[in-house]
């Protein structure tokens, strides 16, 4: 400490000395790494020229609102908004609340659920979906108006408009006597007579002899011929029981049937089978028929459907 006091200028000028050579020092390790600091600068390497793609999200949100407008449909309301009301009998009317429908027997909040406009006067008879189907139609089956896959059974687009019965009456007026060949009166066949064997065919008519049974009953004190003479239709299978000398009607009829759903007509015979486009592979049976109202039959299910005459 006393060297020190005695030499202070030379103990500074070494503390400096030493100062020196350690920053010295320092700037030599700081030149020894100069190229690992700017190694990714390395003008050696190719220049990354690619553009990244600008994000135009919002852009295309913009522009989806733009072509695709907001509607108004029925709600409940909201801070700003109030809930939409009727004015129906000159009184304010709140379709959501009560239970007058504005369009019977459609409910409100059937078409509250499915977003329509009960502000429509005609919304019962629109087809939102476009299915071929109304809403009232929809509504009365219990499927969904705004899906295409959702809608009644397309037999219920079917009207009957007119029942053709077709007159063919028949009377077998017996055998000739050797129970071989009969005798068969058409009777709306211009009363011609003809006299046929079992397996032939009715003339005129789709009808074939099949069974024959001679029979007497004894009415009165006398021996009455009741016999019988079995034919049968060859289109649809159908028996028909002839008794000498009674009149028996051939029960061939036909409908005529408008179908809504593409505003085609058909027309078609009792017992036979039918489809209704677009579902071909669905087959009915038309297995009654009158002048106020037909029957069909669902061959795949075997339901039975009644059809109403039209309007």
């Amino acid at each position: 400490m006393n060297w020190i006091k005695k030499h202070y200028e030379r103990a500074i000028l070494g503390a400096f000395a030493l100062a020196l050579i350690a920053c010295s020092g320092w700037l030599s390790w700081q030149a020894l790494s100069f190229p690992d600091n700017f190694a990714d600068r390395n003008s050696n390497k190719k220049p990354d020229n690619t553009i990244s793609p600008p994000d135009t999200k919002s852009v295309d949100d913009a522009s989806l609102l733009a072509s695709n407008p907001r509607s108004w449909s029925p709600h409940e309301g909201s801070l700003f908004v109030s809930r939409p009301y009727v004015l129906k009998d000159d009184k304010i009317f709140d379709p959501l609340e009560g239970n007058v429908p504005l369009h019977p027997p459609i409910t409100n909040a059937w078409l509250v659920k499915y977003n329509l406009d009960y502000g429509d006067p005609d919304v019962a008879n629109e087809d939102p979906d476009k299915d071929g189907f109304t809403n009232l139609e929809e509504f009365l089956a219990g499927t969904d108006p705004t899906n295409a896959n959702s809608h009644p059974s397309y037999h219920t687009k079917l009207r009957l408009t007119k029942f053709d019965p077709v007159p063919f009456r028949l009377k077998f007026g017996g055998d000739s006597g050797d129970g071989e060949t009969f005798i068969i009166n058409a009777r709306d066949a211009k009363a011609r007579t003809q006299f046929l064997k079992l397996g032939d065919m009715i003339d005129g008519a789709p009808y074939k002899l099949l069974h024959y049974e001679k029979k007497t009953a004894n009415k009165n004190d006398m021996e009455v011929n009741v016999s019988e003479l079995t034919i049968q239709n060859t289109d649809t299978g159908q028996k028909i029981v002839l008794v000498y000398d009674k009149e028996a009607d051939d029960p061939t009829s036909y409908g005529e049937f408008l179908y809504l759903w593409n505003k085609s007509k058909l027309r078609v015979k009792k017992d036979d089978v039918f489809t209704l486009t677009p579902e071909d592979n669905r087959k009915y049976k038309l297995i009654d028929i009158s002048a106020q109202e037909a029957q069909i039959e669902d061959l795949e299910t075997g339901l039975k459907f009644r059809i109403g005459k039209a309007e």
